[in-house]
């Protein structure tokens, strides 16, 4: 069985010094860490998991909290198998695990998220939503718990670090492009009107339509299972003449693509759309979906790094980050100047 002794022996440092750099002393340089574990590499050496636990204090697991899942939409985004996949990833580069928590209701995620603390399975939290009085957040708050929230500020601004994309940009941008292309009647349209993406994405649309010295709409309900949104869906679109859609994900732009052709109403030729998350869904049928790109993996290895800076002490501060976002551009929006 190889041991810390063998593995300082390999790299030339004394034991000491592999034990800091199992640690991920700051004292250590990185050439050291780097010749250090590439002698771990070379002989094979496993670190004792239990040891470490005793020495550092720490479970090595960081706990994903996912919003709760009120509909089987939420189940089918592709946004949090993907950033899952980027924080699981992530935390394998610095030997830690990941361990989810999920719930139909925000006091059952409370309740595992307390348990999994209590019992020691983790060290900290990446919260994947962002609600006002968030009983998960407060929780976390009070009992003074390293935590982020991937998600826009709406609570205890001051009390934990937030990593998002400006969605209020984003949908400002879009608005501008939908003009430059001959759009003036564009309405937004959403599957959740009280989460803090639909609020932040609405503002910026509101404000890039007062910019233009354009008339904004009400934001638009869209939900399969209530007739009543279908109708006022549609009402609003015959009404007020609308040509163009900002949808709040690409699941819901599918869905409303294929409801749009029941009546008659073509994606692009009869109505275009600008969509939200670049995700798997946007090319899979015709038309292929105009799309912001917010940098999932991106977003969820910064969650991970920022969170462990928290757990080790190494960032007591809490900020804001933002992380950059690009539009492509498909084949969902029709160019009303080149008709």
């Amino acid at each position: 069985m190889v041991t810390i002794k063998d593995v300082a022996r390999e790299a030339g440092v004394n034991p000491s010094t592999v034990s800091r750099v199992l640690k991920d002393n700051p004292s250590i340089s990185q050439k050291t860490k780097d010749r250090v574990k590439q002698a771990m590499a070379d002989l094979g050496y496993v670190p004792n998991l239990a040891a470490q636990t005793l020495a550092s204090g720490l479970t090595y697991c960081v706990g994903v909290v996912l919003p709760p899942l009120v509909s089987p939409d939420r189940l089918n985004e592709p946004f949090f198998m993907e950033i899952l996949t980027a924080i699981n990833d992530e935390a394998n580069h610095n030997e830690f695990t990941v361990s989810i928590a999920t719930s139909d209701t925000l006091t059952d995620l409370k309740d595992q998220v307390q348990l999994m603390y209590k019992q020691r399975r983790v060290d900290g939290f990446i919260v994947l939503y962002s609600e006002k009085e968030d009983p998960v957040s407060q929780y976390l708050i009070k009992n003074k718990i390293p935590f982020v929230i991937i998600g826009a500020p709406v609570d205890s601004k001051n009390k934990t670090t937030y990593i998002d994309n400006d969605n209020q940009l984003m949908a400002k941008i879009a608005v501008d492009y939908l003009y430059q292309k001959g759009h003036e009647q564009i309405l937004f349209v959403t599957n959740d009107q009280k989460s803090d993406i639909c609020i932040e994405r609405f503002i910026g649309y509101q404000r890039g339509m007062q910019a233009l010295g354009l008339n904004s709409y009400d934001s638009v309900l869209f939900d399969p299972k209530q007739t009543a949104t279908l109708e006022v869906f549609m009402e609003k679109i015959q009404q007020e003449k609308i040509t163009a859609l900002l949808i709040i994900g690409d699941v819901v732009s599918l869905r409303i693509i294929q409801f749009l052709s029941y009546y008659g109403i073509a994606v692009p030729d009869d109505m275009s759309i600008v969509s939200f998350n670049n995700s798997s869904y946007a090319t899979i049928l015709h038309p292929y979906l105009t799309t912001f790109d917010i940098n999932v993996d991106r977003l969820g290895r910064k969650s991970l790094h920022c969170l462990l800076e928290k757990v080790q002490k190494r960032q007591s501060e809490d900020q804001k980050v933002t992380v950059p976002f690009t539009l492509k551009e498909r084949e969902s929006v029709r160019d009303l100047k080149k008709s």
